[in-house]
C-alpha cells in the first residue's frame, strides 16, 4: 500500500461511500504514516465535500453523512497519532458549538489538527451556552476561543459569547474564532469575531497567527 491508497481514501470520503473506513484499516496496518492517512486521506476529503457544498452539488444531508464517515475514521486513526506531530506548545484553545447546534460535524477534525500542530485544545462537546466557553477558557488558561456554527439559525449565537467576553474586560485574555459550513469571513466579522477559518487545515494557520500576534509565540 502507497500514497495512492491514502488519496483513495479521500475520494471515497467524498463520495460518502463507507469503504474508506476499511481502506483507513488497511493503510494503518499495512504501516503508513497516520499523520498522513488523516492529512492527506481524511481531511481531503473532507475539504472536498465542503467543496462540493460550496457549490451546491451536495446539500446539509450530505455535508452531515461526509462529516459523520470522517469521525469514524478519525477515531480510528486516532490511536496510532502522536500527541503532537512537531512536539511543540503552540497555546491553548477551547473549542465546541454554539447554544442550540447540535451538530459536531467539522470541529472534531479541527481539534485534532490543532493538537497535531501542537495546541493544547478542550473540546466541550455540542450546544454550549455562551459563559460555558468563557468558564472553560477560565478553567484551562486558554488563549483561544474556538466556536462552531454549523447552521444559519446559530451563527448569531456567536455574538453572544463575543459581547460578554468584551463585557466582562476578557478581549485582550482571550481571542475568538469562529467556523462552520454556513459561516464565512463576512458573517464573523458581523460577529465581531478575531477571525474565521473555512477548514481545518487554515483553522491552524489562524491559531498560529493569532498566537504569535495577540500573545507573542513564535
Amino acid at each position: 500500500m502507497d500514497q495512492n491508497d491514502i488519496s483513495e481514501i479521500a475520494e471515497l470520503i467524498a463520495d460518502l461511500d463507507d469503504e474508506a473506513i476499511e481502506l483507513v484499516k488497511e493503510c494503518l496496518e499495512a504501516g503508513l504514516d497516520p499523520v498522513s492517512v488523516l492529512k492527506d486521506g481524511v481531511v481531503k476529503g473532507l475539504e472536498k465535500i465542503g467543496q462540493l457544498f460550496e457549490s451546491k452539488d451536495y446539500f446539509l444531508a450530505e455535508l452531515m453523512v461526509g462529516g459523520e464517515l470522517a469521525e469514524t475514521c478519525i477515531k480510528i486513526i486516532d490511536p496510532h497519532l502522536p500527541v503532537t506531530a512537531d512536539g511543540s506548545n503552540q497555546g491553548v484553545v477551547v473549542i465546541g458549538a454554539v447554544s442550540g447546534d447540535l451538530h459536531d460535524i467539522g470541529y472534531g477534525l479541527v481539534a485534532k489538527q490543532l493538537e497535531l500542530a501542537g495546541f493544547e485544545v478542550h473540546s466541550i462537546g455540542v450546544n454550549n451556552d455562551s459563559m460555558r466557553f468563557i468558564e472553560k477558557a477560565k478553567e484551562v488558561g486558554a488563549h483561544i476561543i474556538g466556536l462552531s456554527a454549523f447552521l444559519v439559525t446559530t451563527i448569531p449565537n456567536c455574538k453572544d459569547v463575543v459581547n460578554y467576553v468584551r463585557d466582562m474586560g476578557l478581549q485582550d485574555k482571550f481571542k475568538i474564532i469562529m467556523g462552520g459550513a454556513e459561516t464565512n469571513q463576512e458573517k464573523s466579522n458581523m460577529m465581531g469575531a478575531d477571525g474565521w477559518a473555512p477548514n481545518a487545515m487554515e483553522a491552524v494557520t489562524l491559531c498560529k497567527t493569532i498566537m504569535r500576534e495577540h500573545f507573542g509565540r513564535t
